[in-house]
């Protein structure tokens, strides 16, 4: 298996854990607004689908990153200057107080966010934060089938919006290495289905990537490891029971999961892109048969209202048009 590139060093881990970092990691744990994700050198929490904060280790501690083009007032330093920190993000983070003085300004980076027309405007990626959220934090995610393990997940030329396991509650819990990998694709309103970077453009790139053996190791790698390192850290919520062995993944089966957001019943969108993503599965059959691969393409669909994702909710292509052609008589 490839090594993994999003995979934290130890002594990232342990500052998280129990040292430096402690007061930021505590407060993403009890903070539902906040997802964090694990890049390696560096760590991004994520507020309303945008980057709030990017921690980055460094000589002399962590360097903090924060958008300061979120604040077109330009009163930031005074906003901060009233908790009596106006360096706090200039600073590197090198002790435990460090920590805890950006812990105590995150609110009035949050403000800042809430009124920027990117973050107002970003419905996709905040959908995309509370799923992921809701799949991987909640008391839904003890019987949901399926965890998010990053959002905005990206390795080489591969852009994905979320990365995560299939792991099914009643029939694997117990078994830690049948981590099916999910390739997520979030896409919000009609606009968003076709053309450039639409589904049929997604399937097709994304065919692509599995084709190759070096990109399917580094998937499993990154998803083993994101999945290991967030739940030693709390961010995963399971039935943990008594075992403490590591989680692996099966390197023989795969899921492409679109997320349709706030999809118009009566619109006939979907129709013809339905066909072309068959066409292209069919096409890239013999080419995952030929090296033991198994493929499935499927659609979330939430249990009555919801976000939690369960496997007996995911739908086939042939199951959307059945359940096109039940909307498209009225």
């Amino acid at each position: 298996m490839s090594a993994a590139s999003h995979q934290l060093s130890e002594s990232f881990m342990q500052d998280l854990l129990g040292g430096t970092l402690k007061p930021l990691m505590d407060e993403v744990r009890v903070d539902d607004t906040l997802l964090m994700g694990l890049r390696g050198s560096y760590i991004s929490i994520y507020y309303r689908g945008g980057q709030l904060l990017k921690l980055e280790a460094g000589k002399n501690g962590y360097t903090v990153g924060f958008d300061k083009g979120y604040c077109t007032s330009g009163d930031l330093a005074r906003r901060l200057a009233r908790h009596g920190c106006e360096d706090v993000l200039d600073i590197p983070i090198a002790s435990v107080a460090d920590a805890a003085r950006l812990v105590e300004i995150l609110g009035e980076l949050k403000r800042v966010m809430d009124r920027h027309k990117k973050i107002q405007g970003g419905l996709e990626r905040e959908f995309q934060q509370v799923a992921a959220r809701i799949n991987s934090r909640t008391k839904s995610s003890n019987s949901s089938h399926y965890f998010i393990t990053d959002i905005e997940h990206k390795h080489e030329d591969a852009r994905y919006d979320m990365l995560g396991v299939r792991w099914r509650r009643n029939i694997e819990h117990r078994d830690r290495k049948c981590l099916v990998p999910v390739l997520f694709e979030v896409k919000y309103g009609l606009d968003s289905l076709d053309g450039k970077a639409g589904m049929v453009d997604h399937l097709c790139k994304t065919l692509g990537h599995l084709r190759s053996e070096a990109f399917r190791s580094a998937l499993n790698a990154n998803l083993v490891a994101q999945f290991n390192q967030l739940s030693a850290l709390g961010m995963i919520t399971y039935e943990r029971g008594s075992s403490t062995n590591t989680f692996s993944a099966v390197d023989n089966h795969v899921q492409i999961v679109f997320v349709l957001a706030e999809y118009v019943p009566h619109s006939e969108r979907l129709n013809g892109i339905l066909d072309e993503c068959d066409k292209l599965m069919n096409e890239a059959a013999k080419d995952f048969k030929s090296i033991g691969l198994h493929v499935d393409l499927l659609f979330a669909s939430a249990s009555l209202c919801g976000y939690a994702m369960h496997e007996r909710t995911m739908l086939t292509t042939d199951k959307v048009r059945e359940l096109l052609m039940v909307w498209q008589q009225d």
